[in-house]
């Protein structure tokens, strides 16, 4: 990593073919062109709302936590610390919006994912499939066991990762006219995490974490490394066959 590189950046081009695998799965192609089946459509929706519900809430709730205002108690600036609350506050009030939206769009394009669900009486609607069990677990141990980098390292790679992959079905796009109830649905979708308030969002993730300062070659910076690899890897698999 040269002196002036971002942290980021040497993630991104040291990784480039992991992160190209996990955003331009055969199923984003699909969802762009509107061809995608019902059934893997269902379950990606009904996996995603459960790492959302069970994993990123509990996630970004220990990732803020972590954050300790006083200076002299931070590994973080002043300045950073102020943007990573703001940044984290957003991400929280982001995923609640986002699991409301999965459960709305379902029910309005007649999407029949969760169909007779009651969130108060079965939150963890049913079993989840290996990977997001696996995504959750991780969420669940770097937002309590890892450091402050860690997790602005896990929250950045998520967030860019599905902004790049629902970007590139946007890049599919199919005719905006005769819409089966399917492709109102993915419309939807592929509209909320390719908004510019969602790239801000991912934007500032990248900011936090690159505002970290976290120097290349130190235990710190392969530890958060690891989590970048164990991320790209998890999001290759998160997508359903097509």
């Amino acid at each position: 990593m040269s002196e002036k590189q971002k942290f980021t950046d040497y993630l991104l081009d040291k990784y480039a073919g992991d992160f190209k695998a996990a955003t331009t799965h055969p199923f984003l192609q699909a969802a762009g062109e509107g061809t995608i089946a019902s059934e893997p459509l269902r379950e990606w929706l009904k996996q995603d709302y459960l790492y959302a519900y069970v994993g990123y809430i509990k996630f970004a709730s220990a990732l803020l936590s972590k954050i300790h205002l006083s200076p002299t108690s931070s590994s973080l600036s002043p300045s950073n610390v102020s943007r990573s609350v703001e940044v984290l506050a957003f991400s929280l009030a982001n995923v609640k919006r986002e699991t409301d939206f999965f459960l709305a769009t379902a029910s309005q394009y007649k999407l029949g994912v969760f169909d007779g669900y009651n969130a108060r009486q079965d939150p963890l609607l049913g079993e989840y499939n290996e990977i997001t069990r696996a995504y959750v677990d991780f969420l669940h141990a770097i937002g309590g066991l890892g450091s402050i980098e860690e997790g602005l390292t896990l929250l950045w790679g998520m967030e860019k990762a599905y902004y790049e992959a629902w970007s590139f079905a946007k890049s599919h796009t199919f005719p905006s006219e005769n819409l089966t109830e399917t492709q109102k649905a993915l419309e939807q979708f592929i509209d909320n995490w390719t908004n510019s308030e969602f790239k801000q969002f991912v934007d500032g993730c990248a900011e936090i974490l690159d505002g970290s300062n976290v120097q290349l070659g130190s235990d710190l910076a392969q530890r958060c490394e690891d989590v970048f690899k164990r991320t790209l890897w998890l999001e290759q698999r998160f997508w359903p066959s097509v």
